[in-house]
């Protein structure tokens, strides 16, 4: 879709100034969000957070293009600290929030991989969950370009507060072009585990499948990358943008010191009223610039008995799930390729009518972690990499995506990295069953990782085909 100047923004903040300053003369339901909203020209999303200052920013895109949000600021943000314990409550308090009828408001966020454990933990500032409405969005949908503010009413049922914040926002809202930050021009690297200690954790892998206390068990590995600049969470994002297709593209950037950001290809789930879509992802070969060896390589992952065994397990398993929870299932017979800029693997996708009311809560726990990040048996996987990966998943792996009135789509957050100061947190994992070599699997995760090495050299170009 062809993109405008930011500075062609200007007659939508004008009108969205009135409508927030109409909002706020208004009495509303207290303790409810109030969407104020004006069409937009289409202008990038990603061009325009970019081009505001401030550390609170928010991204959200579906891997098909047709919905992009960039938000600024926070209209309302709801965790831990201020909200229920369990993820039941959770859904209820934020739909209760939202604005009642058909209103596009929603709300941003995800949970952490699983809970806290002992360990030193770059993911100290980040609770167990947190979801947002933010103060100012900018979004694209099915062709549609809108500028909205989320106003929260207090227990009066007044929004003017809310109204003199977002009107703040506003006026301090830039319309220029984004300034290009400098490049980093180096860059140091350090795995954990390294090569050694990741072999090593693979070959206690093939052991536990010996012994029959696991069948499959994922395990990742985080590579830390030091710059010589500070990086930009907002320029890091565009960068994966351009270097990325067919994936969920988020940024949660709540504080000036962290942000967590990633091109996620893998849907965790989808439910549009009674409606259930998700789907089995595993299994991975590299691309080649030579269309003769790139087709072999695609061919050889179809035929692959060790790719379909592990994606194999992950459809199963679904499978399973989706015949409990719904009525009428529908499923790819054949496991298809998803390509990707860097790599391809193995989707089956499944959906499925629910037999009752929706409960994403119910949902969320019953689909995370699938196979595909944590492992067969479930319990005796999580229990598995608790143990053995030396750090802290975090908000890796786990369910990101969105909350609206009758709808919710979570991703799977992986391909994913923490920005603080100068430094990347890059995490990928691979699928280990029987059969899997430690070494093949190392090289796989470098292969997935090729997007992020790609934003670190900041050419500027979109690469592969």
């Amino acid at each position: 879709m062809t993109s405008l100047p930011t500075q062609e923004l200007t007659a939508a903040v004008l009108a969205l100034k009135k409508s927030v300053a109409a909002a706020a003369a208004q009495p509303h339901p207290p303790g409810r969000l109030i969407r104020a909203a004006a069409p937009a020209a289409p202008v990038s999303p990603p061009d325009w957070l970019a081009a505001q200052s401030g550390s609170t920013q928010y991204y959200w895109s579906d891997r098909h293009g047709a919905f992009e949000m960039a938000g600024i600021g926070e209209g309302d943000a709801v965790s831990p600290a201020n909200g229920p314990e369990g993820w039941p409550a959770l859904f209820t308090l934020l739909r209760d929030r939202l604005p009642a009828g058909q209103s596009p408001a929603r709300y941003y966020g995800g949970f952490r991989f699983q809970p806290r454990h002992g360990r030193a933990s770059r993911w100290r500032d980040f609770s167990g969950y947190r979801f947002v409405a933010p103060l100012i969005e900018l979004h694209r949908h099915r062709g549609a370009t809108t500028l909205s503010a989320n106003l929260m009413a207090d227990g009066g049922g007044g929004v003017r507060d809310a109204a003199e914040r977002a009107l703040a926002a506003l006026d301090r809202m830039s319309l220029e072009p984004a300034q290009k930050p400098a490049a980093p021009q180096s860059h140091t690297r350090e795995d954990r585990p390294d090569r050694e200690e990741w072999e090593a954790m693979v070959r206690r892998a093939l052991d536990a499948f010996a012994d029959g206390a696991l069948r499959k068990v994922v395990l990742a590995r985080e590579t830390r990358f030091v710059t010589d600049t500070a990086l930009d969470p907002v320029a890091v994002l565009r960068r994966l943008i351009r270097n990325t297709r067919h994936s969920f593209c988020f940024c949660f950037h709540p504080a000036e010191d962290r942000a967590f950001l990633g091109a996620s290809p893998e849907r965790l789930f989808r439910r549009a009223g009674n409606l259930l879509e998700s789907e089995a992802l595993a299994g991975t070969c590299g691309r080649d610039p030579d269309p003769a060896a790139d087709a072999a390589l695609a061919a050889g992952l179809l035929s692959s008995e060790k790719d379909r065994r592990e994606q194999a397990m992950v459809a199963d398993a679904l499978r399973e799930l989706f015949g409990h929870w719904c009525g009428t299932v529908t499923m790819d017979p054949e496991p298809a390729l998803l390509t990707l800029l860097h790599c391809r693997h193995l989707l089956t996708r499944i959906s499925g009518t629910l037999r009752g009311p929706a409960d994403d809560a119910a949902l969320l726990a019953a689909l995370h972690p699938t196979p595909a990040v944590g492992g067969v048996p479930r319990r005796a996987a999580l229990d598995w990499i608790a143990r053995e990966e030396p750090f802290d998943r975090g908000l890796y792996a786990a369910p990101v995506g969105w909350i609206a009135a009758d709808s919710a789509e979570f991703c799977v957050a992986i391909r994913s990295g923490l920005v603080k100061g100068n430094t990347l947190t890059v995490y990928n994992g691979a699928g280990i069953v029987p059969g899997s070599e430690p070494a093949a699997e190392w090289r796989e995760i470098e292969t997935k990782m090729r997007n992020f090495i790609r934003v670190l050299r900041h050419d500027g170009t979109r690469h592969g085909t």
